[in-house]
């Protein structure tokens, strides 16, 4: 197992240290250590060694795996921006906001390069463009849509809309799935393309409810994200019913429209308060 490296290390001990309420001499009584090296370890001058460290972690009922989770939700957290650095200025949440509605801008079109192609592929049993440039357009396009999807966790988090930051995790996880299936499995060997379908449909129904509602619960960007919320959940209910998605799937790339304005209404938003 690797471990993480330093300064993380001594942070990362440093927080389970005073989660647990022991001072650096308590924490040296129970692991028969001297405070000078946990000084500095904590501060990330040293690299301790695997048994140091596992010794360190029993004294504070921790194992190695625990670090490990511990760092990995973290670091999810910083990619999604979930949890937002105090110390980052306001020039880096429009670089994030600016960056969410050009990813949006891109996903669109994206998307209906791979609805011709999924289209084509449902009526001819082939590729318009070709297998090859399918695949490369639809890693793209999940990619994009991660990074425009992304951009409402931070959203949510900047206007306290927990439901929204979910409902956009959940929307990332389930278009990257559906997405790294479809790469996977060109020609619906191990699932065929009517059961397919059917999951398609339910998951993304899933999604358009679930963003819906988020949007419905969401305040301070006016009544934008509550014009969405309804569309997004008569989306949601189409795709539920199966034969409606081939008139969802389209629709919903034109909604993505109104996420890319909602992005724009928040930067525009901001910038008032901050101006205030």
């Amino acid at each position: 197992m690797s471990l993480m490296k330093q300064p993380q290390l001594g942070l990362k001990i440093l927080e389970l240290r005073q989660q647990k309420g022991f001072t650096q001499e308590e924490l040296v009584a129970q692991c028969n250590i001297s405070v000078r090296t946990i000084q500095r370890i904590e501060a990330g001058e040293v690299t301790p060694r695997v048994y140091t460290i596992k010794t360190i972690l029993a004294a504070l009922d921790r194992d190695l795996d625990d670090l490990q989770e511990i760092y990995f939700e973290k670091q999810v957290k910083k990619a999604f921006l979930i949890e937002i650095d105090e110390n980052k200025d306001a020039s880096f949440l429009f670089k994030q906001l600016n960056l969410g509605w050009i990813a949006g801008i891109i996903s669109m079109i994206l998307l209906v390069f791979q609805l011709i192609e999924e289209t084509t592929y449902l009526t001819s049993n082939s590729y318009y463009f070709g297998e090859i440039p399918y695949v490369i357009i639809t890693i793209f396009s999940a990619i994009a849509f991660a990074l425009h999807m992304r951009i409402f966790v931070l959203i949510g988090e900047l206007f306290n809309a927990n439901f929204l930051k979910t409902s956009a995790i959940i929307a990332i996880a389930i278009n990257t799935l559906i997405a790294l299936y479809s790469v996977f499995d060109l020609h619906f060997m191990y699932i065929n393309l009517k059961a397919f379908a059917v999951i398609y449909s339910v998951l993304f129904g899933v999604v358009f409810i679930c963003m819906g509602i988020a949007f419905l619960k969401t305040n301070h960007l006016g009544q934008l994200p509550k014009v969405t919320g309804i569309i997004n959940l008569v989306l949601g209910g189409m795709f539920l019913t199966i034969i409606l998605t081939v008139v969802a799937g389209p629709a919903s790339i034109l909604v993505q429209g109104l996420y890319v304005a909602i992005i724009l209404k928040a930067i525009d938003t901001l910038r008032k308060q901050i101006s205030q």
